[in-house]
């Protein structure tokens, strides 16, 4: 099956996954409806003629209920114009309906300008992402997120009751409830500082101590995105990009474009090379760690301080006397 866009094939893929194999995509679509006095009412024919990509999920067949997704993705936030077609196509499946109810989603990457709201409340469209609240700027994988989780929910609210649904707003609203939390969400990430991986979550310092702790450093590296990375068994890794600290499972830690980290010991801060590092700290345990701001600093077997700087590492001997144990 050929898509559009990326988001139209990961929005098919999530699709499938929730909802099975009933989910299908459908591009430059005449839609015929199941009951008209006119050809052309049913074709959507008219100056010009009515020609839409849908994304068509079966969520019940008794009641026969489906959803009609919109997936746009633009290089800028989607347009009430673009909320009041859907609404259009919808409304018109439902008039012309012979017992399906149709209920119509937008899922837009960049997410909806001020006015869509309007447009999605009064003809009972659900939006992804949510546009009440604060308008923040969410990610491409947050908003296929909410999408999943519409999609997962939906299945079952279909089941349990759908009466309710058909009326506007309850769709709009039922789906801003499953999507509305993202925005808290989205909002520390911003301005978050620890996150753990594979998922991305939203972490804390003792967190990522308690993964890291007790295991043995295998490797060092920095990246031309300005990022160390500190490579430990068992898969776990740590990787700090001056304002981040990412750490978890997941990372690549071969392959892609390395750069020239610059490396210093002793506190006086002596230029070195990686090779001297890595030859000092490889199969060295996570004993401790700290965080400075600019740079996190993680205790090795309690004889040395390895410093992650975004650029490069620095690592200190903490045995006694100091001068007889400098690097």
């Amino acid at each position: 099956m050929k898509f559009k866009n990326a988001l139209e094939q990961r929005c098919y893929e999530i699709a499938q996954d929730a909802l099975g194999s009933s989910v299908r995509m459908e591009h430059n679509k005449r839609l015929q409806i199941e009951s008209a006095l006119f050809p052309e009412v049913a074709a959507f024919k008219g100056p010009p003629t009515k020609e839409i990509d849908v994304l068509v999920a079966e969520l019940l067949d008794n009641p026969r209920i489906t959803v009609l997704v919109s997936c746009k993705e633009f290089s800028k936030r989607a347009e009430p114009a673009h909320v009041q077609e859907w609404a259009a196509v919808v409304r018109t499946m439902n008039n012309y309906s012979n017992g399906t109810v149709y209920l119509g989603m937008v899922v837009s990457s960049k997410g909806f300008t001020s006015g869509c709201e309007a447009w999605a409340t009064t003809h009972n469209l659900g939006l992804i992402p949510p546009l009440k609240g604060k308008n923040l700027t969410f990610s491409s994988s947050t908003v296929l997120s909410m999408f999943e989780r519409t999609l997962t929910a939906l299945r079952k609210r279909v089941r349990l009751r759908n009466d309710d649904l058909v009326e506007a707003p309850a769709f709009f609203d039922f789906v801003y409830s499953l999507v509305s939390d993202f925005e808290g969400h989205e909002e520390a990430a911003q301005d978050g500082r620890y996150f753990a991986y594979p998922e991305r979550w939203i972490s804390s310092f003792g967190e990522m101590y308690s993964s890291l702790a007790g295991q043995q450093v295998e490797d060092l590296m920095v990246t031309d995105h300005s990022a160390s990375i500190l490579g430990l068994s068992g898969g776990v890794s740590c990787r700090f990009t001056g304002s981040n600290v990412e750490f978890g499972l997941g990372f690549e830690l071969s392959g892609g474009h390395l750069a020239v980290p610059v490396c210093l010991k002793n506190l006086e801060g002596e230029p070195c090379t990686l090779a001297f590092i890595k030859a000092a700290t490889v199969g060295l345990l996570v004993t401790s760690a700290a965080d400075f701001g600019d740079y996190i600093e993680f205790g090795l077997d309690g004889r040395f301080n390895l410093g992650m700087f975004r650029d490069g590492f620095r690592l200190v001997s903490t045995e006694s006397p100091v001068e007889s144990h400098r690097l």
